[in-house]
């Protein structure tokens, strides 16, 4: 069975922020090799699954961070995220 798949438009900003984040690379990192630029944004091609797997660990690491910037960065590509599942 296919899983099925969908596309996460980040800015890259909040892509870099996700990067950045020791926690959400080593966890999730994998999920970042299929990101591509297209116009203003990074987009990721993931399936529901890992996006379920990347929003729970991005809105985890933003209720952690270090600065009221990185928190508000991770909870904007988590809305991102969560749109799309």
């Amino acid at each position: 069975m296919k899983s099925v798949r969908v596309e996460i438009e980040l800015y890259p900003d909040e892509f870099e922020a996700l990067k950045a984040n020791r926690m959400i690379s080593d966890m999730c990192g994998q999920y970042f090799k299929s990101a591509v630029r297209r116009s203003d944004f990074v987009v990721l091609d993931i399936s529901i699954r890992e996006a379920n797997d990347l929003a729970g660990w991005v809105a985890a690491e933003a209720n952690h961070a270090k600065s009221a910037e990185g928190s508000n960065l991770l909870n904007s590509a988590c809305d991102a995220i969560e749109v799309n599942i």
